[in-house]
C-alpha cells in the first residue's frame, strides 16, 4: 500500500501546514485509488535540520528558505501557501 515520506527543513512549514499536506496528499491518493485505499495510506514527514539539505553541494538554510518564501509572496502580492 502506499507509503509516502515527505521530507523538509525543519521550521519550514507550520504544525497546521503539515496537518494539510497529511490530508491533501491522502486525498490524492483516494482520488486516484478510490474510498477503499484511504485506511493504507501511510504517510511521514521528517524535518531535516537547518544546513543539513543541500542541493548540489551546496547547503540550504531556514533563512534562505524564508527569503525565498518572502521573495514569491512580494512578487505574487501577498503570503502564499
Amino acid at each position: 500500500m502506499p507509503f509516502i515520506s515527505v521530507q523538509h527543513l525543519s521550521g519550514a512549514f507550520t504544525p497546521e501546514q503539515q496537518k494539510a499536506l497529511i490530508e491533501d496528499v491522502t486525498e490524492a491518493f483516494v482520488r486516484q485509488g478510490g474510498e477503499g485505499i484511504r485506511p493504507a495510506v501511510h504517510m511521514t514527514i521528517t524535518e531535516i535540520a537547518s544546513g543539513l539539505w543541500a542541493s548540489g553541494g551546496k547547503p540550504l538554510t531556514i533563512e534562505e528558505v524564508k527569503a525565498r518564501r518572502a521573495a514569491r509572496e512580494a512578487s505574487a502580492g501577498g503570503p502564499t501557501k
